[in-house]
Parts: C-alpha cells; sequence; structure tokens
C-alpha cells in the first residue's frame, strides 16, 4: 500500500508549539519598543517644557525693572531675594488682560511628587513699598518635582565695592549685574545653569 504524504500529529504539535514560541518573542519585543518610545516621548515631553520654563524664567528676569520704593524715607531698589527665592518688578504676560508692570516672585513651594517651582504675580501698586501683596496670591506650578533651586547674584552694593557673587539681595539701591539659578530634579537631573543680566536703564 503506498505512503500518504502528510503530517504526522506529533509534527503538528511541534509545529503549534514553535509558532507560540515566535509569537510569544514577537509580542515581548513589541511590547519593549511600545515602551521604550512612551520613555522616550515623556523625556521629550520633559525636556521641552524645562525648556519653556527657562526661556520665561530668563525672559522675566531679563526685562525686570529697578523701581524705586520709599518706606519712611528709606529708598531702595524693588527687588528682594535669598538664596531659594527672588521677588522682582517686571511685565508678565496675563490671560486676564493686565498691562503694566507686576510685583513677580519665584520660589519652591510643597507639591504632589517632592515641590514644585511657583509664579506669583500681582500688579504693582504705587503706594506700596514691599512684596507683601503677593502673599495673598495663589503659586502657579512651573515645574513640578524639583528637588532643589538655587540663585545667586552679581553685583555690588556701590561704585567703591568691587562685585561679587552674593547669595541674597536685600534693601539694595540697585539691581544685581547678574542673576544664576541652579535647579536640580527630583532623581539628581540638574538642569544648566540660568544666567540672566536684568535690564538695568531703566528708572
Amino acid at each position: 500500500m503506498p505512503r500518504q504524504n502528510g503530517f504526522t500529529l506529533l509534527e503538528l504539535l511541534v509545529s503549534m508549539v514553535l509558532v507560540g514560541f515566535i509569537l510569544v518573542l514577537l509580542f515581548a519585543g513589541l511590547r519593549l519598543g511600545t515602551q521604550s518610545w512612551d520613555i522616550a516621548e515623556a523625556r521629550i515631553n520633559s525636556s521641552s517644557q524645562r525648556a519653556v520654563v527657562t526661556n520665561l524664567i530668563r525672559r522675566m528676569l531679563a526685562q525686570s525693572v529697578p523701581l524705586r520704593w520709599n518706606d519712611n524715607g528709606t529708598e531702595s531698589v524693588a527687588f528682594d531675594a535669598g538664596d531659594d527665592w527672588v521677588a522682582f518688578v517686571g511685565p508678565v504676560a496675563s490671560r486676564e488682560g493686565l498691562s503694566g508692570n507686576h510685583l513677580v516672585r519665584l520660589q519652591l513651594a510643597d507639591g504632589e511628587k517632592g515641590q514644585d517651582l511657583v509664579l506669583q504675580w500681582h500688579l504693582t501698586d504705587p503706594s506700596a513699598h514691599d512684596f507683601s501683596a503677593l502673599d495673598e496670591v495663589k503659586p502657579k506650578p512651573l515645574l513640578k518635582a524639583v528637588q532643589s533651586v538655587q540663585f545667586d547674584y552679581f553685583g555690588a552694593e556701590d561704585d567703591i565695592q568691587e562685585p561679587a557673587w552674593q547669595s541674597t539681595w536685600h534693601a539694595k539701591q540697585r539691581l544685581p549685574l547678574l542673576v544664576r539659578m541652579r535647579l536640580v530634579m527630583v532623581g539628581g537631573d540638574q538642569l544648566p545653569d540660568l544666567v540672566v543680566a536684568p535690564r538695568l536703564q531703566v528708572e
């Protein structure tokens, strides 16, 4: 009796097992590729957001105005800053359509994942002589999950002293020549230092 061509049951089972292994490997590779794509996209979005925030801070500090306050006969420029916060006067683009110079403050505030770099702003009051109006303003988060921020200020109190880097700038008669911001994100990712020269010619 002639032998009929075909597959035995054992050969079919082996073929099905091999096809199953191949499908598992294909789906595993597809899943890994999808995860890698999502991670890369998240990093790109995060980098883009950081670049936008950095440019915003750079523009605001560069346009800061040396408005002078008079507190009981004592004059000082409207710029008050510490090592982890800075307050100044300058223009702010607002969706409410409010024009003119604003009191502005950058600082850290408690957030969902550690701390957030937040922004506060309020229209200037001609009768004011400090930044206390900002205490009632709700902070707007700029960057989330921030580990630390450090501000430094390069300048001198007057023309006699030599300019130097300082960690605070309180009740000075002029704006600092330079403002430097160092920002470290949660996880240890440090952004490049931001160094800005405030606008000095406006009185």
